[in-house]
């Protein structure tokens, strides 16, 4: 009787094993957390160079056991915090969603502008109530995203019952990893040390954030000093640690140890500005990450959730000691350790089957020229201040005296409308003309004028980024593409904005759920990631969607 009663439990166990349903609960038809890992300025060939120095159950782990994509790329000019946060959500390039850049000059009210800057909006969930109405710096919204994310199309395909939380220490990257419909946006205030957001996501701050504002973490990692987690000999390829090379925080603190405290009494504002600027800041990021999984139960009922983590001190680290220094490799290695935490607690609390990861990146790095010219190799240091002097000083010889240069941001150069229009020039003459005299400054290799752009006529070997780039009420009248090598002089060491690999080359890698362990070669983009994840939810992509769905993770 022993015996048929085990081989009756055998049986039945054997047949559970099999039956559709136990499958289908092993790996469900869609997953129930997607959670987007998005690095800024996390160069793809970082990976590699850092790999035996990474732990086994982060960054390792999503390479090896995931899909990798080996020549994944942004596709457009400019990419920083702001243009590729929002094409990552939006599936779109700049030329649609029109986040040309992190900031640009708007023409009517002759200022810079600042992406998600919205007057309108208010400050949500500062730590102290009495100072809130006076403290902007939740003053954000998507209002200038004039194409919808993947966490709007979320929100209406389940009518409002799955969840989209992004949380990211730069407002930006909140913002519009976001979107448009009220899911829940969450940066850091560095005035108050405490998570916050804006009235456009809600009117008031849930319990749990209060409650982890009430730790006051900021204050508890501010207390610490940054030293490296490993010998110093285990750095291989980086230059010594005390050199000349490096701007460093504020010009003055350019070696390890790091001693937080002093380094924010020293800054202008002495706030918690200093947080976002060191490898804690993404730590803190984690902390609130995990927080948000457990308290807003992501996950856990029939209804997928999205959670967007946007990590941003290792881009801030990078400007400020180049990307070869010992500082970005001991933050990556940081990074690795906050990855690995943050895939743990995804796991244990939603489970492998049903939690699907991505990671990639913003944007590249270049290498600093300074130390570019200490190997030997090209690159320099275009002064635009010097250049717009120039160019306006010559147009003045030519057509008369005026400021013909009314802004320059970022690489475009906006001209004087009015004065033109008084001096009856033709505009796209007068571009033509600053294009030329500007070709022959030194680190320039192209000035593209925006009305040959209006008109189709640019023909370069970045004549699709250009395009991708070019938002006609917000880019500039001429756009710049400077030398291999070159940045702009920006007391910093390193940036972005280059149409070359080291810019554009960016990690894709899928892993969870039911993504099998394979690497693709062909050429992918980041506006891929929308499209793709609107694919496993079946539902309708971002409405200004031009990426494609990764179909290879299918087969």
């Amino acid at each position: 009787m022993k015996h048929r009663t085990i081989l009756y439990l055998l049986a039945l166990l054997v047949s559970l094993i099999n039956s559709p349903n136990a499958a289908a609960q092993a790996h469900p038809d869609k997953p129930a957390l997607v959670v987007g890992i998005v690095v800024d300025g996390l160069r793809n060939d970082w990976i590699e160079r850092y790999w035996n120095l990474f732990g086994e159950g982060g960054i390792k782990k999503i390479v090896r056991q995931g899909t990798g994509y080996t020549d994944a790329s942004v596709p457009f000019l400019l990419a920083d915090i702001g243009s590729s946060h929002a094409s990552i959500s939006t599936g779109t390039p700049p030329a649609l969603h029109g986040i040309v850049a992190e900031t640009w000059y708007n023409r009517l009210r002759k200022e810079e502008t600042w992406c998600t800057r919205d007057y309108l909006a208010k400050t949500i969930g500062s730590s102290d109530a009495s100072r809130t109405p006076a403290n902007g710096n939740g003053r954000h919204s998507a209002r200038q995203l004039l194409a919808s994310t993947i966490g709007d199309r979320i929100i209406l395909a389940s009518d409002y019952k799955s969840k989209v939380i992004s949380i990211s220490i730069r407002p930006e990257a909140a913002v519009l990893l976001c979107g448009h419909i009220p899911g829940s946006a969450y940066w850091f205030d560095n005035t108050f040390g405490s998570w916050i957001t804006s009235s456009e996501y809600a009117n008031s701050i849930p319990s749990w954030v209060a409650g982890f504002n009430l730790r006051n973490s900021s204050e508890h990692y501010l207390s610490r000093e940054w030293d490296l987690l490993l010998a110093g000999n285990l750095y291989t390829g980086c230059p010594p640690d005390d050199n000349d090379l490096e701007t460093g925080y504020y010009n003055q603190f350019k070696t390890f140890p790091y001693k937080l405290a002093r380094i924010r009494k020293e800054s202008l504002s002495q706030d918690f500005e200093v947080l976002s600027l060191v490898p804690y800041g993404n730590t803190l990021t984690t902390d609130f990450a995990i927080t948000a999984i457990h308290e807003e139960s992501l996950g856990k009922d029939a209804y997928p959730d999205l959670l967007w983590v946007s990590y941003t001190a290792i881009d801030e680290v990078t400007r400020r000691f180049g990307p070869d220094s010992r500082e970005v490799a001991d933050a990556l290695l940081r990074l690795d350790m906050d990855i690995q935490r943050l895939i743990y607690q995804v796991e244990e609390s939603v489970g492998k089957e049903k939690a699907l990861f991505i990671l990639t990146s913003t944007h590249g790095a270049a290498m600093d020229p300074d130390y570019s010219a200490a190997l030997n190799l090209p690159g320099g240091f275009f002064r635009y201040r010097n250049a717009m002097a120039l160019l306006n000083s010559y147009l003045s010889a030519v057509h008369g005296d005026g400021k013909w240069v009314e802004s320059y941001l970022n690489l475009q150069l906006y001209l004087n409308e009015t004065l033109i229009e008084q001096k009856k020039i033709s505009f796209s003459a007068i571009q033509d003309e600053a294009a030329r005299f500007l070709t022959h400054f030194e680190g320039i290799a192209r000035a593209i004028p925006a009305d040959r752009l209006l008109s189709g006529e640019i023909t370069s070997p970045w004549d699709g980024m250009v395009q991708n780039s070019f938002n006609p009420d917000r880019t500039g009248d001429l756009l710049l593409i400077l030398q291999p090598g070159w940045i702009e002089e920006k007391n910093s060491d390193s940036d972005s904005r280059s149409p070359y690999p080291y810019d554009t080359k960016i990690p894709l890698y899928w892993y969870g759920w039911t993504i099998p362990k394979q690497t693709i070669s062909r050429p992918v983009t980041l506006l891929d990631i929308a499209p793709t994840i609107a694919h496993i939810m079946t539902i309708t992509p971002p409405d200004a969607a031009t990426g494609r769905n990764l179909s290879d993770l299918f087969k």
